[in-house]
């Protein structure tokens, strides 16, 4: 097994040495979570229509002056 083989098998992150002092060091990527989709997104968001297509209030509840 080889090192990267095992880091990514442990997740643990291998220093990367020169003449005995650490130069640098590998981490094993970590995948970011999904972000859920766009479409249908908004499908229980909590919104209601009684009648998606009527008008949003009646007649009477404007006041108009003519």
């Amino acid at each position: 097994m080889t090192i990267i083989d095992r880091m990514r098998d442990d997740g643990e992150p291998v220093i990367v040495t020169k003449g005995g002092e650490p130069v640098a060091m590998m981490t094993p990527l970590s995948h970011p979570k999904r972000r859920p989709s766009l479409i249908g997104a908004l499908r229980s968001a909590g919104y209601d229509f009684d009648d998606s297509f009527g008008p949003v209030s009646g007649a009477g509840d404007w006041n108009a002056q003519s």
